[in-house]
């Protein structure tokens, strides 16, 4: 299954949003509404809860050459991973690609693909509400 995004162009410099978003700590504010709990484990995990889902722990893994952070599930039943890109369009604009890419049996991707393509939706309306 595999869910893509793109944001409106963003008057910010892609520096400045990889930098917000390889924080664990601005997640809780990015995904808001669309999460019910929110918990960092560690420097590089943190766990939510989205819609009826289960709790779903996420590590963040940072590559800084290619302005663009993953969130891979831990978990062995949710086998998924999030990517978000940022790509410059010059020295003071930047879009951002958000894209889900998840291994499924057909009867679990039924009942989670619609509260995942409004989680994928909802982070990246809120990237592009990003206030600096």
């Amino acid at each position: 299954m595999e869910i893509f995004r793109e944001t409106k162009p963003l008057l910010y410099s892609s520096n400045k949003i990889y930098d917000y978003v390889i924080k664990i700590d601005n997640y809780e504010a990015i995904l808001g509404n669309e999460i019910r709990n929110f918990e960092k484990l560690n420097k590089n995990q943190f766990k939510i809860k989205i819609g009826s889902m289960p709790n779903i722990c996420l590590e963040l893994v940072e590559d800084n050459i290619n302005s663009c952070v993953k969130l891979i599930s831990n978990d062995s039943n949710l086998n998924f991973k999030i990517l978000i890109s940022i790509n410059s369009i010059d020295e003071k604009s930047s879009v951002v690609n958000v894209k889900f890419y998840g291994t499924f049996s057909s009867m679990i991707e039924m009942m989670i693909k619609n509260p995942l393509e409004k989680f994928i939706d909802s982070l990246r309306n809120k990237i592009e509400d990003l206030k600096f």
